[in-house]
């Protein structure tokens, strides 16, 4: 919308057209004219209607995950470039910051730009640049993990050791997938208004649990103690901050997140399988 302002200085009426700005994003976004991060603008038409498209999932009762996404084209309100910004949150986008998971979380959202900020590993003189392997001394033996567990928690170990600390930090989150799936925990009947929903053969749909809820099943089924689902929860935020805002952990704190899912491992898995012969005399 333009207005007009006027008002009278020495003698003169001034009038002055003014824009009604633009509504600002929140987040400052990358400009590939600029170079940075800086503020930008969401795009309207000469109607004043915001270049913008939503979508989203919201019905907690049938959807598996629930989700909004926003698209908008941007402007850098520095040099006016152009940009493209998807906006994206769904319900395992939290952080816990208090012993209480259900109640204590804070909700974070996800913004993407394109063109996209260079990644420093894209630089292509950083693809060859080889790095010594990272010593790993595990502190435990295990003889009984099942094989699809066993799979991923040696990818993760090797991925932490070549020092692909993205790609440990997934495979810690999906060993945490891998315990729950080899003890079925992976989907529950679906419930409306405290009933079973039942399909057209008179069978329970089931939906697919997230991985809070799963990691809440470990609990229930004593497979985990309280403490220790703390600190799987606390995992599982930190590799959803891995993978939605791409943040590079660090090589000490990965091997702490092993030796905890080792720890847990050993007691489901090695724990129950030892025997003691009580000495001869």
């Amino acid at each position: 919308m333009v207005y007009l302002i006027a008002f009278y200085w020495n003698g003169v009426i001034v009038i002055l057209k003014r824009v009604e700005p633009m509504d600002k994003v929140s987040e400052k976004l990358y400009c590939r004219a600029c170079t940075r991060k800086t503020n930008h603008n969401i795009v309207t038409n000469e109607h004043g209607h915001k270049l913008q498209l939503t979508d989203s999932y919201l019905n907690y009762e049938e959807a598996d995950i629930c989700f909004y996404v926003e698209y908008s084209i941007v402007q850098c309100r520095g040099c006016d470039s152009i940009s493209f910004l998807r906006r994206y949150k769904d319900d395992e986008m939290y952080y816990v910051y208090g012993p209480d998971p259900n109640i204590d979380r804070e909700y974070y959202e996800e913004y993407t730009v394109y063109p996209e900020e260079p990644k420093e590993q894209d630089n292509p003189e950083n693809l060859f640049q080889l790095k010594e392997k990272i010593e790993f001394k595990g502190k435990f033996e295990f003889k009984h993990l099942p094989d699809l567990i066993s799979g991923i928690r040696n990818e993760a170990i090797d991925a932490y050791k070549n020092r692909m600390n993205l790609l440990c930090n997934t495979g810690i989150r999906m060993t945490i997938e891998a315990i729950c799936k080899v003890n079925e925990i992976d989907k529950i009947p679906k419930m409306k208004k405290g009933e079973i929903v039942l399909d057209n053969e008179n069978k329970p749909k089931m939906e697919n649990l997230n991985l809070f809820k799963k990691i809440e099943e470990l609990h229930k089924r004593e497979l985990i103690n309280e403490k220790q689902k703390q600190i799987l929860n606390q995992i599982r935020d930190i590799g959803n901050e891995t993978v939605h805002e791409i943040k590079r952990p660090k090589s000490r704190e990965l091997i702490q997140y092993i030796d905890i899912i080792d720890f847990i491992l050993y007691n489901i898995y090695e724990l129950p399988n030892l025997s003691f012969e009580k000495e001869k005399s």
